[in-house]
């Protein structure tokens, strides 16, 4: 990353003609204030706070990125990620994106301005091309989210095997005719260890061609996030001539969503509709019907999530993560 005396260099100017020219004293000439504003362009230099140029120091402060703060995974996601960064005497800045890119944009633009010493995101909105343009300016790790072959730390589940082992447990159950929801707006599936949806879908499908079933596009959902997008799945479902016997929700927010309707609507669960959730959110366990699910090891992932950024800061690399483990937890829904 630049420095103020970097900029100076290629200007050809002192370091104190060069802080003229940020706080933009009257006592420059046009010729040297353009020389040093073509210089600072070149290099994509972006000033630090007056205060923090002067001693040299970090911001020591943090930036986490997540879709929605209440949405209950994410929110002990951010517990323990903050928790750990406390310890090491780091203030946490939360920035919530609800899946729009200018916001996730925004807390990057806080790397940029140094506002912040390094940004943790736990989800991604933006393509990668976009995002990468930000390490010049600090660190970036991936919580939960990944994507192949980044040249930065990413702490995640092993998503296949977590929804291969969910949709395995699910047949054992006798279930066979089993829909998917997803929180994306759309599915596209890449290559297995691509990226987070894709290996859940394809967890998802070899079950069922190991299986010899095949998947019926009519039961797939998206853009599931609430307990209200699981009741319109519910409603969905209730209308339907050919009936999936199952679901795979992407959230214990969203199973827990088309439980509650299943039973306002005289549907039986599981008898008529096994419901399988994915988190194993405290709530999971103390629902009139208690959910089965797929458990993320969330505190592990956060934990590990600011260890990986503090030893980024401290100029410790580590890229050889091995991916956690998740684990179905069966009760009363499937």
């Amino acid at each position: 990353m630049a420095t103020i005396s970097d900029v100076a260099k290629l200007a050809g100017l002192s370091v104190s003609t060069v802080s003229r020219v940020i706080n933009n004293s009257p006592h420059v000439s046009p010729k040297k204030r353009a020389l040093v504003k073509g210089a600072m362009d070149q290099l994509g230099y972006v000033p630090l706070p007056a205060a923090r140029q002067l001693r040299g120091s970090s911001s020591k402060s943090l930036a986490v990125v997540v879709p929605r703060i209440v949405n209950p995974f994410f929110s002990y996601l951010i517990d323990s990620i903050e928790r750990t960064l406390i310890n090491a005497e780091f203030n946490t800045i939360i920035v919530q994106t609800f899946g729009n890119k200018n916001q996730e944009l925004g807390a990057l633009e806080l790397l940029k301005k140094q506002q912040v010493d390094g940004v943790i995101l736990c989800s991604i909105e933006n393509q990668w091309s976009v995002i990468k343009e930000y390490l010049k300016y600090g660190k970036i790790v991936l919580a939960n989210e990944y994507l192949k072959d980044l040249p930065i730390p990413m702490i995640y589940a092993n998503q296949y095997k977590g929804l291969k082992s969910g949709t395995e447990y699910l047949l054992k159950q006798g279930f066979s005719r089993i829909a998917y929801a997803t929180g994306r707006k759309k599915l596209s599936i890449a290559l297995l260890g691509s990226d987070f949806d894709s290996d859940r879908f394809h967890g998802f499908q070899d079950a069922l061609q190991e299986a010899k079933l095949s998947f019926n596009s009519n039961w797939l959902f998206y853009d599931a996030h609430t307990e209200e997008d699981g009741n319109e799945i519910l409603m969905e479902i209730k209308n339907m001539t050919n009936k999936p016997d199952a679901i795979i929700a992407g959230s214990d927010e969203v199973a827990a969503g088309i439980v509650e309707a299943a039973r306002n609507n005289g549907i039986s669960v599981p008898s008529q509709l096994g419901v399988l959730g994915i988190d194993d959110q405290p709530m999971s366990s103390k629902l009139n019907i208690p959910l089965s699910t797929i458990r993320q090891p969330v505190n592990e992932m956060g934990v590990k999530a600011a260890q990986l950024m503090i030893a980024e800061l401290n100029g410790d690399i580590e890229r050889n993560i091995k991916p956690l483990d998740l684990k179905v937890i069966s009760r009363n829904s499937a």
